[in-house]
């Protein structure tokens, strides 16, 4: 045993290494079965992660070789080692200083100048090839399991700093010792408070005021928190470890947010009151859509979240188009006036996506384009609803209206009805299948049908007094007309039957017995109607109700023929597919006009029966829940139940 030792240390004198550099705990051979082979390959081993090798062409002395067979990038193995394998220098070796396609020099000579033929090796070892080296025993199933998992330590601008500059793995400089991490006295770098003290005080990776020479905080020269020196915040979470929210296998950056947000947090000072609740099982992971990438991670947070004043219970979202705006609250719905959160939705849901991003319409690098949202909302329509004709007048409620749900703060002074974006998308839970949330639960997507989603707000509650809106939306002055419900039936709604009941509902007439034969049509809401609102550049001022630019009446048939009384168009008449502008001129409102809505699929009607010839005001007769157009003109059919 003691000529083995002294064959180490003479071989170390010889390679320039430290004398001590031999197994030691815990990287020993005896308490843990770890020899010098399991962490390094020697020099033209086979194993070295980046090699290249030949033999060298005379005439460059012995500070540089060329071999005119390589083609190699220049600088590419500057910092790597040449190793020589034959000739007078062989078992010799040199760091290399430059590099071009064919030629590679050193600063210290060879003994002998290189002859034709001398073969050679070069290997080159980076901070990526160290790290993959730690990890293989320094992970959660390694052979250092119970130690911790580890990575590269990440710094501004991607740069990374290995492993070896803040630790000894040999135990032998100058360092806090085994049991200690390994943490050098000395770190190597260039701006380090040497030297470290670890562990530090409640807080181990942190001294403070006046040394400022935790291992966390002596290179720090440029961060928000715990600089090397007086300046920056000192405060920031002092008394709590460094490394819960900073982890090692994450390359310390800014948090682990998955792993703190998978529960509920609470730093108890009340804001919000209870804490935040945990987010992360609100994100539909096996259905990427819009907000997060194909891994919910730290990156994807940051997307949208600022971390500047992270955990003093305040929400901060940067701006999608400018990183020196952000939207702060406790709670969404507290921004009540622009710029609010729906403000911030539409910044990245716009023409120009998040223009702050290098990919604006990919902004969480998923391949999924944020819809341009915002266009929707470009309609200037504001209409204090009236409508009618000469055949059978004015009706309407006076309520006003516009193109689009009332989101911006100018479109709620003008109807004093209040709704957002996240009233019915969730911010977390959006998926590509269910891109809506509950609007009573918007931390959960939506489970019912499409229709029964509208319905969650028009479907008139209790009345025109108690609309049962779900939480943070607010009416219009003048109510809603509701489409589920005979509370509206008076005057100025004209509700005689509920939505069920209506033309388009489930249990429409072409459910009668007797009525045509023509096959019913369940229509959702959106055939007609766009959720977010109307607008084209050519019709501006968008259409009223949200009714679509564009409709596909192609699927659905038009009115049948009857077995008796009137006959109108045949049965198996489809609609079209086709730009829609329902002009609004004072209480006149072209519903039957050639470009309005109701001929996209009712294209034979205007012809087969004479009163729609002139009589153009579709909606007087044939509104969601109107009797006259669902009773069509005649007695009410048995399963069809009129309010009372």
């Amino acid at each position: 045993m003691r000529r083995a030792a002294l064959m180490v240390l003479w071989t170390a004198v010889l390679w320039g290494r430290p004398a001590g550099a031999i197994t030691q705990p815990p990287h020993d051979e005896a308490l843990h079965g770890i020899v010098c082979s399991d962490c390094h390959v020697p020099y033209a081993g086979v194993n070295d992660p980046a090699v290249s090798s030949g033999t060298a062409d005379a005439g460059f002395g012995a500070i540089s070789l060329t071999d005119t067979t390589k083609s190699w990038t220049p600088s590419e193995w500057v910092d790597g080692v040449v190793t020589f394998l034959s000739g007078a220098n062989e078992g010799e070796f040199r760091t290399i200083e430059s590099n071009t396609e064919n030629t590679i020099t050193w600063a210290l000579p060879l003994p002998a100048s290189l002859a034709v033929g001398d073969g050679y090796r070069i290997g080159k070892t980076t901070y990526e090839d160290i790290e993959t080296r730690c990890k293989s025993c320094h992970n959660p199933t390694g052979s250092a399991s119970s130690m911790p998992n580890v990575g590269l330590h990440v710094v501004r601008g991607g740069t990374v700093v290995g492993c070896g500059k803040c630790h000894d793995p040999h135990n032998v400089d100058p360092n806090s010792g085994q049991g200690q991490d390994l943490i050098r006295v000395d770190v190597r770098w260039p701006t380090a408070n040497n030297p470290t003290q670890y562990p530090a005080a409640s807080n181990p990776f942190i001294t403070g005021t006046p040394s400022f020479q935790g291992i966390c905080e002596t290179c720090h020269t440029m961060t928000a928190y715990h600089r090397n020196r007086a300046e920056g915040d000192h405060s920031h979470n002092a008394a709590t470890p460094c490394t819960s929210c900073h982890r090692h296998e994450k390359g310390f950056q800014g948090g682990d947010c998955v792993s703190c947000h998978g529960t509920a947090q609470d730093n108890g000072d009340g804001v919000p009151v209870g804490g935040r609740r945990a987010v992360v099982g609100e994100f539909p992971l096996g259905d990427a859509h819009a907000h997060y990438g194909a891994e919910l991670d730290n990156a994807s947070c940051a997307i949208c979240h600022s971390q500047s004043t992270h955990m003093d219970g305040y929400v901060d979202l940067i701006d999608p188009d400018d990183e020196n705006t952000t939207y702060r609250f406790v709670s969404w719905a507290d921004l009540a006036d622009d710029p609010d959160v729906s403000n911030f939705c539409m910044g990245c849901h716009d023409e120009d996506g998040a223009s702050r991003l290098t990919t604006p319409f990919d902004p969480f690098g998923n391949g999924n384009v944020p819809p341009d949202v915002a266009e929707r909302f470009k309609g200037t329509l504001q209409w204090e609803e009236q409508y009618g004709d000469a055949c059978f007048g004015t009706e309407g409620t006076g309520r006003r209206v516009n193109a689009h749900h009332d989101v911006s703060s100018a479109d709620q002074t003008w109807s004093s009805a209040k709704v957002e974006c996240l009233n019915c998308h969730g911010a977390h839970a959006a998926s590509g299948s269910q891109p809506i949330a509950d609007p009573f639960n918007p931390t959960t997507p939506w489970a019912g049908t499409l229709n029964e989603f509208c319905l969650s707000c028009h479907d008139g509650g209790n009345g025109p007094t108690d609309p049962d809106f779900p939480p943070g939306v607010t009416g219009p002055s003048v109510a809603l007309r509701g489409l589920d419900t005979c509370a509206y039936k008076g005057v100025p709604w004209y509700v005689d039957y509920t939505w069920t009941f209506s033309a388009h509902g489930p249990d429409s007439k072409r459910g009668w017995d007797g009525y045509s034969g023509a096959p019913a049509h369940d229509l959702d809401c959106t055939v007609c109607h766009d959720a977010h609102g109307s607008y084209t550049a050519s019709n501006p001022s968008g259409n009223p109700y949200m009714i679509r630019d564009q409709v596909n009446g192609t699927p659905f048939e038009d009115d049948g023929t009857r077995t008796g009384g009137f006959f109108g168009p045949p049965w198996d008449t489809f609609g079209t597919m086709r730009d829609v502008v329902v002009t609004v001129s004072g209480q006149n409102v072209g519903w039957g006009a050639s470009n309005g809505l109701c001929s996209t699929c009712h294209a034979g009607w205007e012809s087969a029966y004479s009163w729609h010839s002139y009589c153009d005001a579709c909606q007087t007769c044939h509104g969601h829940g109107q009797a006259w157009g669902n009773g069509d003109l005649g007695p009410s059919p048995d399963d069809s139940t009129p309010c009372p």
